[in-house]
């Protein structure tokens, strides 16, 4: 019985360190504020759920075709939360790559970036960002790409709770500082599969809450994915933010397409680039989650 207590305890501060909290307020209860309590809480059963097996992912209309909500006026595409393509009046398309559960197709597809002059953006999850492959990922900001959150591991937005999204979000960037060596400012999050909605089917205003809270100004979403070339290059218009995962058929559709929407006259950057910004920051200080940094916010 000691020994299960002891084991209990133990996990306890394991997961409140996670969280940024220190050992006194494992030992001290009554020093937790309310949403750390509720963050370790949700902690614990955010991990009973917790997977990062890739979920079935197909072609299918109802991963193409985004919510009704998020279609905006063609020459502001940031004017709301949800973001699913950028300027109609420009040629400008971003490439996107999400999961990287197989990262030897997202060697390849930087490959394929070099070989083209082009750029793209990068949604890992946070576990599947591995120190030893840290050149790597170096090498994917020193060719001119780009990087985004896709969480730290690869579950719902969906019937969660403000704090523990938050903390997916932070433990993400914790995650990728330290896998790269240095801190890099994230700019983009794409939720897995790409949606935060509530039981009405529209974007819950507690993940809308959350999200800006920690910081991001909108989600990122897409509005062509398809691994069949002819009908990807087909759905290309001015603006696409196309979806695409770290697999093989997914490479193969690339080394197709890039070379054709080159042809056609279309110009892939990152997604900081389609909408005017600057490439991230970076700076020599680590960043390290502690949820009391967004309380009060």
């Amino acid at each position: 019985m000691r020994t299960l207590k002891r084991t209990a305890a133990l996990l306890i501060c394991a997961m409140l360190a996670a969280a940024g909290f220190s050992a006194a307020a494992a030992d001290s209860p009554e020093l937790m504020t309310e949403p750390g309590r509720s963050f370790l809480t949700e902690m614990i059963s955010d991990r009973e759920t917790a997977t990062d097996e890739p979920a079935a992912q197909t072609d299918s209309p109802a991963q193409t075709e985004p919510p009704e909500e998020i279609f905006v006026e063609e020459d502001d595409p940031l004017s709301v939360f949800t973001v699913n393509h950028g300027s109609r009046n420009s040629k400008k398309i971003a490439i996107t790559m999400d999961d990287m559960f197989d990262t030897e197709w997202t060697w390849k597809t930087l490959d394929l970036c070099k070989q083209y002059g082009i750029t793209m953006t990068f949604f890992p999850i946070g576990r599947s960002l591995k120190e030893e492959e840290r050149d790597n990922w170096r090498a994917v900001i020193e060719a001119g790409c780009e990087i985004g959150s896709h969480s730290s591991f690869h579950a719902q937005f969906k019937g969660i709770g403000e704090w523990i999204a938050i903390g997916r979000l932070g433990k993400f960037q914790e995650m990728l500082d330290k896998t790269l060596g240095f801190h890099y400012e994230v700019r983009w999050f794409r939720p897995p599969f790409g949606n935060i909605s509530d039981s009405s089917g529209r974007a819950s205003p507690v993940m809308v809450r959350a999200i800006r809270t920690y910081g991001y100004e909108h989600i990122l979403r897409w509005d062509v994915s398809n691994t069949d070339p002819n009908k990807a290059f087909e759905a290309t218009r001015n603006g696409s933010i196309l979806l695409y995962h770290s697999r093989h058929k997914d490479y193969v559709c690339l080394t197709e397409l890039i070379p054709r929407l080159l042809e056609a006259g279309f110009q892939p950057v990152t997604v900081s680039e389609l909408f005017g910004y600057p490439p991230p920051e970076t700076s020599e200080e680590l960043y390290t989650f502690d949820i009391h940094d967004y309380v009060g916010k």
